[in-house]
């Protein structure tokens, strides 16, 4: 990651599991925006400043977030499983956290499907308000899983996988976008 007058780039395909990491903050923000257009909703109704809310949460849910889901269950895990096989604890450690993200995966794919349903309504006019209820359901089970990636799996996928294997993590991650890969 290298710096300008304007502050710390973003990180780049060099640095896949920065990356990642930083995903987790655009993820956040998403859910931001969820939580203001509850309370947006009740009092404007879907006027413009919430259709483009709607359309850029929309828009990250069905493209961004499924490929960061991608690059860890095609990639991530299988990388991590390979570094730590035969090493006592080591490999029933990740065998656990794994099983654990992939379960979340499927639980928050079920919610976000449901919420960009819900949203699309909204863009069609069939509906005129967000539950707050579902909007905290939803946030619940991201912040959840992103707070065990960020103490569980990203330390320990920098702390196992050898740096060839990361490069190669970041190659495919760049292809999964259709984006060049730096240097």
């Amino acid at each position: 990651m290298s710096a300008s007058l304007l502050g710390p780039a973003a990180p780049a395909f060099d640095e896949p599991l920065e990356m990642l990491d930083a995903c987790h903050g655009r993820i956040e923000a998403q859910l931001k925006t969820l939580e203001r257009l509850v309370e947006h909703l009740p009092r404007h109704g879907v006027d413009a400043a919430a259709r483009q809310a709607i359309e850029g949460v929309v828009r990250y849910f069905t493209v961004a977030a499924p490929h960061h889901h991608e690059d860890e269950e095609v990639d991530l895990f299988p990388a991590l499983h390979a570094a730590v096989a035969g090493r006592t604890g080591e490999d029933d450690e990740v065998a656990a956290l794994v099983t654990r993200l992939l379960a979340d995966h499927r639980r928050m794919d079920v919610a976000r499907d449901a919420m960009l349903d819900h949203l699309g309504k909204l863009l069609a006019g069939g509906a005129a308000d967000l539950s707050a209820e579902s909007v905290a359901a939803l946030a619940a089970l991201y912040r959840e899983h992103i707070a065990l990636e960020t103490e569980q799996l990203l330390p320990l996928a920098k702390r196992v996988l050898p740096a060839a294997v990361a490069r190669g993590l970041g190659e495919r991650m760049a292809t999964r976008r259709g984006a060049p890969m730096p240097g």
